[in-house]
């Protein structure tokens, strides 16, 4: 359950050129609004890990820019 919190903020460390430091706020900002969200409204942590997940496929396809060899 650990391993999409830590591939968010590996990417957010490789991404950073790419995203900018708006970018990089933004995205820390959206993962802290899910964070504060699903704790305010106590849904289950599964789901939460679920949207970080979400988070982290579209920050994938944001910094490598959608062409990701899949063999």
């Amino acid at each position: 359950m650990i391993l999409p919190f830590l591939i968010f903020w590996v990417l957010i460390f490789l991404g950073k050129n790419e995203l900018g430091l708006k970018g990089v706020l933004i995205s820390i900002a959206i993962w802290g609004g899910l964070l504060l969200g699903f704790a305010m409204l106590n849904i289950s942590p599964y789901l939460f890990v679920v949207a970080q997940v979400i988070l982290d496929i579209i920050l994938i396809l944001v910094i490598f820019g959608g062409d990701i060899r899949i063999r």
